[in-house]
Formats: C-alpha cells, sequence, structure tokens
C-alpha cells in the first residue's frame, strides 16, 4: 500500500479504477475513444452517488433499485455484477 500526497491509498484507489474499468468494458467499447475518459468519469461519479445514497438513505437506495430493475436488467444479474465489482475493486 502507498499514500500519495493527499493521503489516498493508491493501491486501492488503483484497484478501484481497474474495476470500474472493466465493468464498464462493453460500454467504452461502443463509444468514440474521445469519449473514453468522460463516460469512465460519469460512471464513477454515478457510482459514488449511488454509494453515497445506499449508505446514507438506505431505504430510499431500495426504492430506487426496484424503479431501476423493473426497467433494465433483473435483481439476480445486477446483483452478480455488484458482487463482481466489489470483489475486484476490494481484494
Amino acid at each position: 500500500m502507498s499514500i500519495d500526497s493527499t493521503g489516498t491509498n493508491t493501491t486501492a484507489w488503483d484497484r478501484y479504477g481497474r474495476a470500474l474499468i472493466r465493468a464498464m468494458a462493453e460500454v467504452v467499447a461502443e463509444v468514440p475513444d474521445e469519449l473514453h475518459e468522460l463516460v469512465l468519469e460519469t460512471a464513477d461519479f454515478w457510482l459514488s452517488v449511488g454509494l453515497s445514497i445506499g449508505t446514507q438513505r438506505p431505504e430510499a437506495g431500495l426504492r430506487l433499485l426496484d424503479i431501476i430493475e423493473s426497467e433494465s436488467i433483473g435483481q439476480t444479474e445486477l446483483a452478480a455484477d455488484a458482487e463482481a465489482f466489489t470483489g475486484e475493486a476490494l481484494a
């Protein structure tokens, strides 16, 4: 583990970044190269918002997941994706 000048654990941050890039690989492959950074920054922002809602307002987070799941991938697939992401990011 190493800590940079801002106090960030760079090893953990690097792992998170790699996990985010792998999780977004299919989406990133579908956009022009010049948009990759923007797509990943957007994903990082919304992932952070979702984690904040989930930890600070869990009931609201569950309600939002119900709404999202009714219109997109099912709960089983979402749970599997979440397990894979956290397993890689927090390894």
